[in-house]
């Protein structure tokens, strides 16, 4: 084949391959962008149960404690700070600590988030929103949820849920459950 025929043949390939991606880009290029946001975020972010799948996932390797919480929720209130504490001093060790709030998506400005900041400084939180109904959310992880807030749910390095809590926990608590799934994964 000679230089003139494979340019002749490689030019235009390379010229649709570049027009179908500029006509599609925004749609893949938005998606991946959110991804990217949800998987390390600054503050609070709506979020579906499939992104949220992607979340943990991300996280595979370390500990990950998800809790379900709610700014009307007293029990829930007591718990963030201790939560905020759990991460503080096992972060290093593998563990991750996820929030959940199962607040109406119409609060997340005017009372998510500044309240969130002020309760958990230290913690990651969502929204379980973004098109799917909060309780869905939930049971897309734990079918047998029965909608009680705070509920939280501990996942092992490999990603299997090991345990749900529902109702308030006490730090001692936490503490014990998450060293055991440190130690039990070498990570102590």
């Amino acid at each position: 084949m000679s230089l003139k025929t494979l340019a002749a043949t490689v030019v235009p390939a390379v010229v649709l391959l570049t027009a179908s991606l500029a006509a599609a880009p925004p749609l893949v290029a938005e998606e991946v962008a959110s991804m990217e946001h949800l998987l390390e975020p600054d503050t609070i972010h709506p979020a579906t149960a499939d992104q949220f799948r992607a979340v943990l996932e991300h996280h595979r390797g370390k500990v990950v404690v998800v809790n379900y919480w709610a700014t009307w929720c007293i029990p829930c209130l007591q718990e963030l700070p201790e939560l905020d504490l759990l991460q503080e001093r096992y972060g290093d060790r593998g563990l991750v600590v996820l929030a959940v709030s199962m607040d109406d998506p119409d609060k997340l400005e005017d009372r998510v988030r500044p309240f969130f900041a002020k309760r958990a400084p230290g913690l990651v939180s969502y929204l379980a929103s973004a098109g799917d109904n909060s309780v869905d959310f939930v049971t897309s992880f734990d079918p047998e949820w029965l909608g009680a807030l705070p509920t939280t749910m501990f996942f092992d390095r490999s990603g299997e849920l090991t345990n749900v809590h529902l109702g308030r926990m006490l730090y001692a608590e936490f503490e014990e459950a998450v060293l055991e799934l440190l130690e039990a994964a070498g990570g102590s």
